[in-house]
């Protein structure tokens, strides 16, 4: 009888756990075609920016909708000139990516300059059969002045 009693309650134990455990994991805003890999996306992808036009922002989301965190993995090309900026806003399903220049630092005259930004989330915890694997995504800058 006391034995049964404990295996009961183990047994309810158990079953809220999985409540609780599936409730916290993703919820995608729509449902993923099946095999189809989760992936890390900058919207728009490249950004132009002008003497006229000195900063542009960009949207990065995982296209399962769910919230994630988000780090830069590098950078290069003209960043004396082309500036990023990124919100901290951990766990978010959403983060934007600012890039900008300051119109008095151009050089006088006309030119190109370009820069990028590598993203990625720490690790893909969203989708379990590749747990573990960063997701990554690349902002690209083109300044026209």
């Amino acid at each position: 009888m006391i034995l049964r009693k404990i295996l009961e309650r183990a047994m309810g134990f158990a079953v809220l756990s999985a409540i609780v455990i599936s409730s916290n994991s993703c919820a995608p805003t729509a449902p993923p075609e099946p095999n189809t890999p989760v992936t890390l996306n900058a919207a728009p992808s490249s950004l132009a920016l002008a003497r006229t036009s000195p900063s542009q922002n960009a949207s990065l989301g995982l296209s399962c909708g769910c919230s994630f965190r988000l780090s830069v993995a590098g950078y290069g090309g003209d960043t004396a000139l082309i500036h990023f900026s990124i919100g901290e806003f951990p766990d978010s399903s959403t983060h934007n990516v600012s890039a900008f220049v300051n119109p008095a630092s151009l050089p006088a005259g006309s030119g190109k300059d370009s820069a990028w930004i590598a993203l990625t989330t720490p690790h893909d915890s969203i989708s379990p059969s590749n747990a573990g694997t960063p997701l990554y995504d690349t902002l690209r800058v083109l300044l026209t002045y």
